[in-house]
């Protein structure tokens, strides 16, 4: 995959939008002016600390109810190398407390340490393009925005780590699990990715448009909806934005 390095930019995901290739192409920036998460979310970042970077595929091979299989394919290949980064120096504790926060925030314990963004093309019933925008708390020392709870790779292990590294090392990843879909090898992603989930074993409370409660994660399904169990037995399907984790 080809690899656009620029110093500066408004958005990752934009300047992909606006690139008319059939190539696959991965486009890392040092610095957002307009960084986005998902929905009206906003990205914060020092200059040059962090991997800031967008990839852009043409998965016409997939339906587009289960778009969302590549979010899982790149949230899985994050971990996989956070992991890497982190068990040799955290040991075991790498393993239980870095998880898959849905839909693809990747989380360490309760905290935030990597978001994403998807945006699509649709034609004809066909996805003809998917641009997954990333952005990878690495470097950075303090955070000064309104972030609730923001933590870096560096906050973590108090030292820094070489951003071309890890993305070279996820865009290898994300090419193997995209591989493993092109193969029709859906159930793979979707057990890793469920194995690795935030609060994926036991009864935590969340909040939805009718207010507070108590649940347990059943399912993300490949269209991204997550079910809940409430407490009572009911279950609950959820789209993004239409329930949140209360984190305490």
């Amino acid at each position: 995959m080809e690899i656009i390095k620029l110093s500066a930019i408004s958005s990752t995901n934009d300047y992909l939008l606006g690139l008319n290739t059939e190539e696959e192409v991965c486009v890392r920036t040092d610095y957002q002016s307009a960084g986005k998460g998902m929905g009206t979310n906003t990205w914060e970042s020092e200059a040059g600390k962090n991997l800031l970077f967008s990839i852009l595929v043409h998965p016409s091979w997939l339906s587009v109810s289960e778009q969302y299989l590549l979010s899982m394919a790149e949230a899985i290949s994050i971990h996989d190398v956070l992991t890497e980064i982190l068990r040799p120096i955290m040991g075991e504790d790498a393993t239980d407390k870095l998880t898959i926060k849905w839909p693809n925030d990747i989380y360490w314990e309760d905290k935030k340490l990597s978001g994403t963004r998807i945006d699509g093309n649709i034609k004809g019933g066909v996805l003809q393009d998917l641009i997954i925008g990333t952005g990878i708390n690495v470097n950075q020392q303090q955070f000064f925005g309104d972030a609730p709870n923001p933590v870096s790779l560096y906050q973590i292990t108090s030292k820094e780590h070489d951003n071309d590294e890890i993305l070279n090392k996820i865009l290898a990843y994300f090419a193997k699990y995209q591989d493993a879909l092109k193969q029709g090898d859906k159930e793979k992603i979707v057990s890793e990715y469920h194995g690795r989930l935030y609060r994926r074993t036991g009864i935590h409370r969340y909040e939805d448009s009718n207010g507070t409660f108590d649940a347990e994660i059943v399912r993300v399904d490949t269209n991204g909806i997550m079910t809940l169990r409430r407490t009572d037995g009911t279950l609950s399907d959820y789209e993004f934005k239409e329930v949140r984790f209360v984190i305490l």
